[in-house]
């Protein structure tokens, strides 16, 4: 529009001869300013922010889908950090029904933890409280001590779970940090052996928790008046605790879309 003003402007005051001249130094003018607009516009444009809230409630309804519809989650135990291969299980051969069939192993004391729903009064939640998240976790488990036989425990871990964006991966991470661990069923003498078996299992098998990808925040909006479409591309994240919920507050910034 700028520039066809300045356009009718020269006409009316000048020549026909002058008015080319007079239109390329006002397009030439008119170029440089509009640049310079544009990118003091988009520097003085706040992030445009969009805000996600999950409640308490929500979190725990997906935690009983999961124990009702599937499995309940299970990792190995292993004593050593490094030691990726749970230990070895004790196997006992059935008979055959007949000389041509092979004898099945059965496994009768797998080294695991098993995340339960609820144990010994004690349920499986995330909970919103002081800034941050708290999440008791209920399992059971068994391990194969080799001498002794098989221990079977059941308890809870007090965990604490941080959330970061990772910027390079674009994915929002959570971090399971165990507070304590509270043991039943197992002596005393194999207590502190198991309450580390407990704390490597979640430590390498469990954390990272990678939530959310930010691609999958991304979306397309057609604008068909414009002639397209423009993309909606999330470009941070950031997660804040507040009683009873959590707010993702995601900063996109608007591309075009091919």
């Amino acid at each position: 529009m700028m520039k066809h003003v300045v356009r009718a402007v020269c006409g009316l005051i000048l020549s026909v001869s002058l008015f080319a001249a007079c239109g390329l130094e006002a397009s030439a003018q008119e170029q440089k300013q509009n640049g310079g607009n544009k990118q003091a516009a988009q520097s003085q444009l706040p992030p445009a922010e969009a805000t996600v809230t999950l409640n308490e409630q929500f979190l725990n309804s997906l935690l009983d889908a999961v124990f009702t519809n599937l499995r309940a989650p299970t990792f190995p135990l292993s004593l050593a950090k490094t030691d990726t291969e749970s230990a070895p299980a004790t196997t006992v051969t059935t008979p055959a029904s007949n000389a041509l069939a092979p004898s099945k192993p059965i496994n009768q004391c797998l080294s695991q933890i098993i995340l339960e729903r609820e144990m010994s009064g004690v349920r499986t939640a995330v909970r919103f409280e002081n800034g941050r998240i708290t999440a008791p976790l209920a399992f059971t488990g068994t391990y194969n001590t080799g001498l002794l036989g098989c221990l079977r425990f059941q308890g809870w871990a007090d965990t604490v779970i941080n959330l970061a964006f990772n910027r390079e991966r674009q994915t929002l991470n959570a971090q399971v940090d165990v507070v304590d661990i509270h043991l039943n069923g197992i002596p005393q003498l194999a207590n502190g052996i198991v309450v580390q078996m407990v704390q490597n299992a979640i430590d390498q098998r469990i954390n990272p928790i990678e939530i959310l990808k930010a691609d999958q925040l991304t979306t397309r909006l057609p604008i068909d008046a414009a002639g397209g479409a423009l993309r909606l591309r999330a470009k941070d994240l950031r997660p804040e605790v507040v009683p009873g919920a959590i707010r993702l507050h995601i900063i996109y910034e608007f591309v075009r879309a091919e």
